[in-house]
């Protein structure tokens, strides 16, 4: 007899749970979610310095300044911190993207508030010891050179320079040999003294303790007596640097444009073609995350099947948006092989051309989209790691505690027209940078060939 298929019914509603939230006296704000079935606790301390605060000359030193917060505190040095960490049951990481600083830590919920007292250590009373300086920037310079073997992460730093330019988003977080090499253990300890503010900064805590108890930790670790360190006027949000838009923003009328990066006798290349976006707060925000979906963000979108399953090139196709606080970027991330490097490019183009006319996208296609974004978009709220991140979210992009909420019905409310506008107006297939790292013996003929102007760079590491 025929097998029936069960009918699918509609995506999970999803509820965020309600947030407490508290602002200290010295301007710390306290968010809690409380889960009296957990039994573990995960907290972040969120602060508002990431690594598009570097000084413009020392690109690296607010990622290398965070990165020795854990080397010793308060009377401990990094193998006593860890150890006592590991008595606890706990964990602390520390973590700088372009907008944020976030020190994080995961325990019992019994451990939580001895926890956070290590926390409050790493963060109030760091060593900045030269020794400790001196080791990790030489494992930061070991690193920097480790990764110029790594095609992917070449392309990604060629890529980011090319779309951002001269913003303090253009670098990466780990920065360059030269600025390490000019920086010292008294600039690490400046910057930290300016960016551990207690103003604009928020902790945010998961988990089965209650807000009360959440408070009671915070005095008892002393971050409510956190005062604000030295040279306040010079806040890293006041900074017309970091905060000025990309002056790169594509228009129509342009020509793609290729950056080569030779490795001689490579198999594959790297591409990453994309350009300028939008940052996080854009009104089209569900628009394009749907749209992302049909074009790339998907295994069964429209690049993958293209370039992996229609014409065999690649493993796997991507695209997507990178959204920040200031601005973002859109591109496509593959590798291909090398005789196939100037046809990944130019159905890469075409793709993204297709996807913007009026009535590209069929109801069939947005409908599966908008099933891949939404049936399991309830599993990102599942535990209280989960529920953290979404809280860092949340802190470092300023969006309303109902963001969460709204997320299934407004994807869900997606029509092929919302596609269409916003295709137009956040897709720029002509004035793409299109980075390629690979054998040029091999690729760059062909690309020439396409009509595509080739330059040969190196990216800086």
């Amino acid at each position: 007899m025929p097998v029936e298929m069960p009918s699918v019914g509609p995506p999970d509603a999803v509820r965020f749970p309600p947030v407490s939230r508290e602002v200290l006296d010295n301007g710390l704000a306290v968010w809690v979610i409380s889960d009296s079935a957990m039994g573990v606790v995960s907290a972040a301390l969120v602060m508002p310095a990431g690594s598009a605060d570097d000084p413009p000359e020392r690109p690296g030193l607010v990622s290398l300044t965070a990165d020795m917060l854990d080397e010793g505190a308060a009377g401990r040095d990094a193998i006593e911190l860890s150890e006592e960490l590991g008595r606890l049951g706990s964990r602390l990481a520390i973590d700088v993207d372009p907008d944020v600083t976030a020190i994080s830590i995961g325990t019992l919920d019994r451990r939580f508030s001895e926890t956070l007292g290590l926390l409050a250590d790493v963060v109030l009373r760091p060593h900045f010891g030269a020794p400790d300086f001196d080791r990790v920037r030489e494992l930061r310079g070991s690193r920097l050179r480790q990764l110029t073997q790594s095609a992917g992460t070449v392309a990604g730093r060629a890529f980011a320079t090319a779309v951002y330019g001269d913003h303090p988003y253009g670098h990466g977080t780990l920065g360059t040999t030269r600025a390490l090499e000019l920086m010292s253990v008294d600039e690490a300890r400046s910057t930290w003294e300016r960016a551990s503010q207690p103003a604009g900064a928020t902790l945010v805590v998961a988990g089965g303790v209650t807000a009360d108890e959440v408070m009671r930790a915070v005095k008892g670790s002393g971050l409510d007596r956190w005062k604000a360190g030295k040279d306040v006027g010079s806040l890293f949000r006041t900074d017309a640097n970091r905060n000025r838009l990309p002056t790169s923003f594509p228009g129509r009328g342009t020509t793609p444009s290729v950056l080569l990066v030779d490795r001689p006798g490579a198999p594959q290349s790297e591409l990453r073609v994309g350009h300028l976006g939008p940052p996080r707060h854009t009104p089209d925000y569900h628009a394009l995350v749907t749209l992302n979906a049909v074009l790339g963000g998907q295994f069964t979108s429209r690049l993958n099947r293209n370039l992996r399953e229609t014409r065999g090139i690649t493993y796997g196709a991507r695209t997507a948006f990178d959204m920040h606080r200031v601005a973002g970027s859109f591109l496509c991330d593959t590798s291909v092989q090398s005789d196939a490097t100037a046809v990944a490019g130019r159905e890469i183009l075409n793709e993204f051309r297709a996807i913007r006319e009026p009535g590209a996208v069929s109801a069939e296609e947005l409908a599966l989209a908008q099933a891949s974004l939404t049936r399991g978009y309830v599993r990102h709220f599942e535990t209280a790691a989960h529920f953290t991140r979404a809280l860092i979210e949340l802190a470092t992009y300023d969006l309303p505690a109902e963001t969460f909420d709204r997320f299934v019905p407004a994807v869900t409310a997606v029509t092929p027209d919302d596609l269409a506008r916003a295709g137009q107006t956040a897709l720029f297939p002509d004035a793409c940078a299109i980075v390629v790292v690979g054998d040029a013996a091999k690729c760059r003929g062909p690309l020439e060939e396409s009509g595509l102007t080739v330059t040969a760079i190196e990216p800086e590491f």
